[in-house]
C-alpha cells in the first residue's frame, strides 16, 4: 500500500469542504506539490489548482474534484473526492521526482484539481472559461468516479454516454383563492400542480430508456380552509441524449396546456440547461483500454450509463475524454451517509492516473 497517499486520503477527509469554499484544501494541494502551479485558484473563491508537467505542446489532462458534500453531521467526502484528489496529488509529486532534472520537451500532462463539482455554478466550466489556451492544445482529457459497489479493482469504461445531461426547471402556477366553502369561484393551483406531477410520471414511463423527469420540490397555498391561489414546483430532467432536450420541452408544455384547460389556471415555465452529456470519445477510450488491459485490471466495457450528471462533460464536451469508474469493493454507494472508500479502493485510483502518466510520458 502507498503510505503517501493513504496520508493525503486521510487529511484531505478531515479538510472536507463546500464547493467554491475549498479553501483549506487549496491550501492542502499547494502545500504537497514541490512545484509552482500553473494557476492558482478558479472562480471568485480562487479555490482548485493547475499544476502543468512537461513542456512540449503535445498534451493531456487529468483532472480530481476536490469538494466534499453536505450531511448533517457538516461535510464530508461520501462522494469519493477525497480519493479522487488524493490520487492525482500522488501521482503528481511521484512524477515530479521521476522527471527531476529531466523534464520532457515534446509532451506535456496538466493535473487539474477542480472545485465545486457538486455545486452550481460549475467548477469544469469555470476552469474552461478561466484555461481556454490549455483546452485548445489538449489531444485527450482523463477522469474518474469511484464505484463502491464494483468490485475493488474493476474498471468501468465504455464508449458513448455514461452519464446524462442534468436540466433544472422552475414552475409558477397561478391561481385564484376562494374559501373552502364555496370552490367553485376558486381556481386551484395545487390542483393544477397534482395535474402536472401525474402529466411528468406519464411521460417519464413512455420515454424511461431515455429519460427521467421529477419534481422534488413543492411550495403551495396559504391556509388550511381556502382553495389554493399560488404553488411553486421545482424539479430535474435527466436525458440520456442531448438532442431530446427541445422535445421533451415540449412534451412539458403540452401537459401544462392541459393543466391550465382543467383549472383555469396560469401556468409559466422556466427551463435552465445545466450539464451536458458525459461521453467517452472512441479513441481516448481505446487508449486507456490498451493500458489498463497490460496492467491486469478486470475491465467492465457495457452497461455503465447513469442518470446522474457531472461537470466534467463540460470538459468532454471539447476535448476527446475517456471517464473511468473505479470499483473498491466497498458497502455503502456514494452519496450514502456511511460512504467510506477503502485504501484499497485510493490505491487503485492512484494506480490508474499513474498509468496514464507513465503511458504519456513512457516512464
Amino acid at each position: 500500500m502507498n503510505i503517501p497517499l493513504i496520508r493525503h486520503k486521510r487529511k484531505l477527509d478531515r479538510l472536507a469542504e463546500l464547493g467554491w469554499n475549498e479553501k483549506k484544501t487549496t491550501e492542502y494541494i499547494l502545500k504537497s506539490v514541490p512545484v509552482k502551479p500553473y494557476k492558482a485558484g478558479f472562480g471568485k473563491s480562487k479555490t482548485g489548482m493547475l499544476y502543468k508537467l512537461g513542456e512540449g505542446t503535445d498534451s493531456i489532462l487529468l483532472r480530481a474534484d476536490i469538494d466534499a458534500l453536505k450531511t448533517e453531521k457538516g461535510p464530508k467526502h461520501i462522494c469519493g473526492h477525497s480519493s479522487h484528489t488524493a490520487a492525482l496529488l500522488q501521482t503528481l509529486t511521484d512524477t515530479v521526482r521521476k522527471l527531476h532534472n529531466q523534464p520532457n520537451r515534446k509532451k506535456s500532462v496538466y493535473f487539474l484539481f477542480q472545485p465545486a463539482e457538486e455545486t452550481y455554478p460549475s467548477g469544469a466550466k469555470a476552469f474552461i472559461d478561466e484555461c481556454p489556451e490549455v483546452i485548445k492544445n489538449l489531444e485527450y482529457a482523463f477522469a474518474l468516479h469511484m464505484r463502491p459497489l464494483m468490485k475493488l479493482r474493476e474498471i468501468g469504461l465504455q464508449t458513448g454516454p455514461v452519464m446524462a445531461r442534468g436540466d433544472y426547471f422552475e414552475i409558477n402556477i397561478r391561481g385564484t383563492m376562494a374559501h373552502i366553502k364555496n370552490p367553485e369561484k376558486g381556481k386551484d393551483a395545487i390542483e393544477a400542480a397534482a395535474i402536472l406531477i401525474r402529466e411528468f410520471k406519464a411521460i417519464q414511463k413512455k420515454y424511461f430508456s431515455v429519460l427521467r423527469i421529477n419534481v422534488g420540490v413543492i411550495s403551495g397555498g396559504r391556509q388550511s380552509n381556502t382553495i389554493a391561489d399560488m404553488c411553486i414546483m421545482k424539479g430535474d430532467v435527466r436525458l440520456k441524449e442531448n438532442r431530446r432536450q427541445n422535445f421533451i420541452k415540449l412534451l412539458m408544455e403540452k401537459a401544462i396546456k392541459k393543466a391550465q384547460k382543467s383549472t383555469g389556471t396560469a401556468i409559466s415555465l422556466s427551463y435552465f440547461d445545466g450539464y451536458p452529456v458525459l461521453s467517452n470519445e472512441k479513441a481516448a477510450t481505446g487508449n486507456v483500454l490498451r493500458i489498463m488491459n497490460n496492467n491486469n485490471m478486470l475491465i467492465i466495457r457495457d452497461g455503465l450509463f447513469s442518470f446522474g450528471c457531472e461537470d466534467y462533460s463540460f470538459i468532454s464536451n471539447l476535448v476527446p475524454s475517456a471517464y473511468a469508474f473505479i470499483g473498491t469493493g466497498d458497502r455503502h454507494d456514494i452519496h450514502h451517509e456511511k460512504c467510506i472508500i477503502s485504501d484499497a479502493g485510493t490505491n487503485a485510483a492512484y494506480e490508474y492516473f499513474s498509468s496514464l502518466v507513465s503511458w504519456w510520458f513512457n516512464i
